[in-house]
């Protein structure tokens, strides 16, 4: 009968360059762009850019929907729409993370981005 050892040397190595390629992935993947603006979008539409550094509500003109940025993320605060899966969504606040409410139309999106602009209305 043959006799093996538990693990060969190179069951090491195999293992060894698996955990830094595992490590390696991780860091690519989570090292990207901070997250920096809540885009408000309508119809596919911007109509408002947040930044998430300063904590307030907004309101868009025209809606009676009431956007809540706070801590570095957003949120859907309150909604004329009839089930409330858009407030019930949440804050958000990771870049491509977004809340939707149908029945306004409304997208609540993360992004990241360098631009100075605060409130982008268009």
């Amino acid at each position: 009968m043959d006799k093996r050892k538990f693990a060969l040397r190179s069951d090491f190595i195999v293992i060894f360059v698996l955990a830094v390629i595992a490590i390696a992935a991780f860091a690519v993947f989570n090292s990207g762009e901070e997250a920096g603006y809540a885009e408000i979008i309508h119809d596919n539409e911007l109509i408002a850019r947040l930044s998430l550094e300063e904590d307030r509500i907004y309101t868009p003109e025209g809606f009676d929907v009431t956007f809540e940025i706070k801590d570095g993320a957003a949120a859907f605060i309150s909604s004329d729409c009839p089930d409330k899966i858009c407030v019930n969504t949440g804050f958000i606040s990771k870049k491509g993370q977004s809340a939707v409410c149908l029945p306004n139309r409304l997208t609540l999106r993360i992004t990241g981005g360098s631009d100075e602009a605060d409130i982008y209305i268009g």
